[in-house]
């Protein structure tokens, strides 16, 4: 009964799921009356700080991709409707080592070992498994129905956006807004390669959410839905 309750309350009210009300700031940019579909990419926890548990809640579908394969369990209990892939995203297929930290730090697993470093948590990784690399464009082909409409992309994997980002294939996967997770100063996300690369597939940087320092999540809008 409180579980149901709790459900019932999340449904009816605008109560955010993300760090900084992430996923409401995506709600007012879809202006969407009918759900639709979502990717995320380095979707970690279903609940916890999640940008997409709002719309899952609200009858949206997700795909929801991530290299730790300790999430498929908590996917088929929180999320059951939604379709957790167990993949790496890369511009080629191939395989990656995923670094899994310890529960406290468990946000940050990466497959990026500079991001370890930079972070100082070389002694808190607690296990390094091979995961399979796959183009985001080829998960989307077996996952998307005919006739899905794509809604956003939320993307969070640690330093590695830009590969992920080179691996759509924007011609025929293109979400209204992308929401992609930086932790660098406003000045430099505005010149950054991400943006760069965004702006070239007709897609406007709209603005930052703040979640403490510079970390944020970017907003970017197709340009071609105008």
């Amino acid at each position: 009964m409180k579980d149901w309750i709790k459900d019932k309350i999340y449904r009816r009210f605008n109560i955010s799921f993300s760090k900084s009300g992430d996923d409401i700031q995506l709600y007012k940019l879809l202006k969407a009356t009918v759900p639709g579909t979502y990717v995320d990419v380095g979707c970690w926890h279903p609940l916890k700080y999640s940008n997409t548990y709002y719309f899952y809640l609200r009858n949206w579908r997700g795909i929801c991709i991530d290299p730790n394969p300790e999430l498929a369990a908590l996917y088929r209990k929180f999320r059951p409707t939604d379709t957790f892939v167990n993949n790496a995203i890369g511009r080629q297929p191939g395989e990656l080592t995923y670094y899994m930290l310890d529960d406290a730090n468990s946000s940050m697993n990466t497959l990026d070992f500079s991001q370890i470093q930079k972070n100082r948590l070389e002694s808190h990784v607690k296990k390094q498994l091979p995961v399979p690399l796959r183009p985001l464009a080829d998960i989307l082909t077996e996952q998307l129905k005919p006739g899905e409409r794509l809604d956003f992309f939320d993307v969070d994997v640690e330093g590695l956006d830009l590969e992920v980002l080179q691996s759509n294939d924007w011609n025929r996967f293109r979400p209204k807004v992308v929401a992609i997770e930086t932790n660098q100063s406003l000045h430099d996300d505005m010149n950054s390669h991400v943006t760069g690369y965004m702006a070239a597939q007709s897609y406007e940087l709209v603005g930052k959410t703040v979640i403490h320092g510079h970390l944020g999540n970017l907003f970017f809008i197709d340009q071609l839905l105008k």
